[in-house]
């Protein structure tokens, strides 16, 4: 009896925190085009890597730093403004999607959203075509990707030939009018 109690406490509490305060993993793209979360991280085990991030969106601009660890079903970024203070930390396992924001960080940021635009630049090919929702995910060479609808270009990536967690990548976002270039560099290789 009391095992079946644990066990029923252990569910409930377990679905309260399935995601972030209630909040969709579906992520918009552009209008009627969705990227979908799927339930565990999709970056493998062994990368871990630091990058300082220029982000534009609608004429305005900021640089952060971020610090990135993925292992077989957990990844983590921290967030920090360059050489600074900590903005926001991100964990993501099968359980759950869970962030600590601190006071500095901009209301409008999203750790979803974060981690969309991480799958677009570095997620597995045929886990982004999976996620995606309502376009198609064009990859004509290694070193770049395309969400397309309807013949045109929605979002736009661009990556390092071979190891992508290693060199340069842009993402430019057409339809929601902002980019992000991205100077990545592996600490370790496992």
């Amino acid at each position: 009896m009391r095992a079946v109690a644990v066990a029923c406490l252990l569910m409930i509490v377990g679905g309260c925190v399935s995601r972030i305060n209630g909040t969709t993993d579906l992520q918009p793209l552009a209008p009627d085009v969705t990227l979908a979360l799927p339930d565990a991280p999709v970056f493998g085990s062994g990368v871990e890597a630091v990058q300082l991030v220029q982000a534009r969106y609608q004429g305005h601009q900021q640089m952060f730093q971020s610090v990135i660890r993925s292992r077989d079903n957990f990844f983590t970024v921290l967030m920090t403004v360059p050489s600074g203070p900590r903005i926001m930390r991100i964990d993501w396992t099968p359980v759950s999607i869970s962030s600590k924001k601190e006071a500095i960080a901009p209301t409008g940021l999203s750790p979803e959203r974060m981690l969309a635009d991480l799958m677009l630049v570095y997620a597995p090919k045929d886990m982004l075509r999976k996620a995606i929702g309502g376009a198609v995910v064009v990859e004509d060479k290694p070193t770049e990707r395309k969400v397309m609808k309807d013949g045109r270009v929605l979002v736009l990536v661009t990556r390092p030939d071979g190891d992508v967690w290693n060199g340069r990548a842009t993402l430019t976002n057409y339809a929601f009018d902002y980019e992000l270039k991205i100077q990545s560099q592996r600490v370790t290789d496992e």
